[in-house]
């Protein structure tokens, strides 16, 4: 085996052992966010219900004060509005806590952060700036070390000159393609 052959095959096999955490959390957020239109891959929509004492359709403040007594809520909250006679919106960070005024019914609806998907999602798409940015590229660099020492690794009709490359000339084509297509297509 060359030394060219050595060094790409010590190569690949050192950084791919490196890549494997960072390729999971780019594969499985690249899935997730590719299919954004059928579900929202960082929060997950909930509903809860429960009942207070009926504080009454009263003078507004007085009223918003005594349902936020009730409710003891831990949160900060941000903004209440009085939406009609018997309905009192409370504006809480995840979400609007509805108040029926006259029966004391509790409506809860917010967001909160799927575990992992918010995380992975998080990282993919870059949202922590310059930490993120600097391990992404690096990352990136990995990618390509991999890309181009994994052509050489086998040799013959597997390789390069066989099926290898034949695979690695529709893996080009494919973006190209794709690319030439949506640029006729689009006005």
């Amino acid at each position: 085996m060359s030394t060219f052959r050595r060094v790409c095959r010590w190569l690949h096999r050192e950084l791919g052992f490196f890549a494997v955490g960072l390729t999971l959390v780019y594969a499985i957020s690249g899935i997730a966010v590719n299919h954004i239109h059928h579900w929202d891959p960082n929060h997950a929509s909930y509903t809860e219900a429960w009942s207070i004492e009926a504080p009454g359709t009263g003078e507004s403040a007085e009223v918003t004060a005594l349902v936020l007594e009730r409710l003891a809520l831990e949160e900060p909250v941000k903004e209440t509005w009085r939406a009609g006679r018997d309905l009192l919106q409370i504006f809480v960070e995840d979400g609007t806590i509805d108040v029926n005024l006259a029966t004391g019914e509790v409506v809860r609806t917010g967001h909160a952060k799927r575990p992992l998907f918010y995380d992975v999602n998080f990282m993919h798409l870059n949202k922590g700036r310059a930490p993120w940015t600097g391990i992404a590229d690096a990352y990136a660099g990995v990618l390509i070390v991999l890309a181009l020492t994994g052509i050489f690794l086998v040799k013959g009709r597997r390789g390069l000159a066989g099926r290898g490359g034949v695979l690695m000339g529709l893996g080009l084509v494919l973006p190209l393609v794709y690319a030439l297509v949506m640029r006729l297509t689009q006005p």
